[in-house]
């Protein structure tokens, strides 16, 4: 509830004043509700969800942050700074008064003791009966209530530390092969490319072919399972960022017209698009809201959105600098070597959660 609140307040506090001081502070409002945004959905999510269509649903919280990349792409640039803002100002306004109806999860309905309310919460959620469910759901709190503070569990448990391990690759690796500083730099990255299009067509287009991804993702991760798709897109990510680079080495320092080649840095990045859609970007949110039990979820969901935002910021930071003073075939060839060494790590580490309840994983592969 306190996501749409946050985004309004930054929106309206542009309207009124756009001095330095402000705009930091819309940052940091926006950035608190990134913050609970991209903690507790795949939570929220996962603990309203069954197994067999989790990943599914969760997916398709990737799917809708790739809508709003569209929206954004495809009326910042045309409009003027305060009709963007008003162009803004009615989804935090929707979503809250959406928000006021939707319940709690039967997973904190049951750790705070509430078990009518928890199996209200499943019947609305479900068709039949709710009773086989709710008691295996009983079972996985009972389990875990009584043991150490969730800070010691997660740290001190031998499943749930490989669990944490494998989450923070999975987290570095995403967002190391740079997918917050392409986003941010799209318009600067096609403008120094010598793309035959429009930078700001050429966002759309980018930012369009994330959504398409994204929602065919969503249905794979059910079916094919999480790990040959995270396997997939961190290799993916390697070939992808690799021949990107190339064109860029090729464009920035040597004397070889480039633009006989630009068809390669579309492959590159448009190989990108997928790959990072299939794995690395909805399946860090479907992992972390299942791979943890229900005591440890939580914490561990915050730790690692706070990895990932410091991670985003130095990519973003180091991105300009970097092509300013090497060229952007460092940026892509740095991006392209992380994809290599977290397919390597994850080929390894990682065991299958596809179709297997929440924080009851099965013991043996996690112990392997």
């Amino acid at each position: 509830m306190s996501v749409g609140p946050l985004c309004l307040a930054g929106w309206i506090l542009v309207l009124f004043s756009k001095s330095l001081y402000s705009l930091i502070l819309v940052r940091i409002l926006h950035g608190l509700a990134l913050g609970v945004v991209y903690t507790v959905t795949p939570i929220y999510t996962a603990e309203i969800a069954e197994s067999r269509i989790r990943g599914r649903l969760v997916g398709m919280y990737q799917v809708i942050g790739s809508l709003g990349t569209i929206y954004s792409f495809s009326l910042g640039p045309y409009l003027e700074y305060d009709t963007f803002v008003f162009a803004c100002l009615p989804l935090p306004i929707i979503f809250t008064i959406i928000w006021m109806f939707v319940p709690e999860t039967p997973y904190y309905l049951l750790m705070t003791e509430r078990v009518d309310k928890a199996r209200k919460v499943l019947m609305y959620f479900r068709d039949g009966d709710v009773e086989e469910e709710l008691e295996d759901m009983q079972k996985a709190v009972m389990e875990e209530m009584p043991k150490k503070k969730s800070w010691e569990i997660l740290f001190s448990d031998k499943k749930e530390k490989k669990a944490f391990v494998i989450v923070q690759i999975v987290t570095i690796t995403k967002f190391l092969t740079g997918i917050a500083s392409i986003k941010s730099y799209t318009l600067e990255m096609f403008s120094r490319s010598g793309s035959c299009l429009p930078p700001e067509v050429m966002s759309i287009l980018l930012a369009s072919l994330l959504t398409v991804i994204s929602f065919i993702a969503a249905f794979l991760s059910d079916w094919v399972g999480r790990k040959p798709l995270l396997l997939l897109s961190c290799f993916g990510c390697f070939v992808a960022h690799f021949l990107s680079g190339g064109y860029y080495y090729i464009h920035e320092k040597t004397a070889i017209d480039a633009s006989n080649y630009i068809y390669i840095l579309y492959i590159g990045l448009a190989m990108y698009c997928i790959f990072i859609e299939i794995g690395l970007g909805p399946l860090l949110q479907i992992l972390q809201s299942e791979m943890f039990g229900t005591t440890t979820r939580g914490i561990a969901a915050g730790i690692t959105e706070g990895l990932a935002s410091l991670i985003s910021l130095v990519t973003i930071k180091f991105y300009a600098p970097v092509n300013e003073r090497y060229g952007a075939h460092v940026n892509f060839f740095f991006y392209s070597l992380v994809g290599l060494i977290g397919g390597v790590l994850l080929s390894f580490l990682m065991y299958e959660t596809a179709r297997k309840t929440i924080g009851q994983m099965e013991t043996t592969p996690r112990n392997r």
